[in-house]
């Protein structure tokens, strides 16, 4: 009798661990897309229209605070002062807000373009 209770509970545990952590990501990662959504209409609303702002949000974690990640190519930084400016007061308490701009790595590119010679 005890031994059927035992094996009803580990396979019960089984279906319903990876179901429960299966709801509590998708949640977190609703939640982040919900933030983004909010986040990307305020950058929008801020510069005129669509630029080349990225944003990016990562969901928090229980040993880490959620982010909100600003970039944008080198070239174009200057966009992301007044879009900071906006974004800033939307940004939910438990989250960081991390503005980058993009520097150009050219060390990165000219291996990939450069052409081999054959023997």
């Amino acid at each position: 009798m005890l031994s059927a209770f035992v094996s009803a509970f580990i396979i019960g545990s089984l279906v319903v661990v990876p179901l429960g952590w299966r709801v509590w990501q998708d949640r977190r990662v609703e939640r982040a897309l919900t933030i983004r959504a909010h986040v990307h209409a305020a950058v929008v609303r801020a510069l005129g229209g669509e630029s080349l702002v990225a944003v990016n949000v990562e969901a928090p974690l229980p040993w880490r605070p959620g982010r909100v990640v600003l970039t944008a190519p080198a070239d174009w930084g200057f966009l992301l002062e007044p879009a900071w400016a906006a974004v800033v007061r939307r940004v939910p308490a438990g989250y960081e807000l991390v503005v980058k701009p993009v520097a150009p790595d050219a060390d990165r590119v000219a291996p990939e373009l450069a052409l081999r010679r054959a023997a």
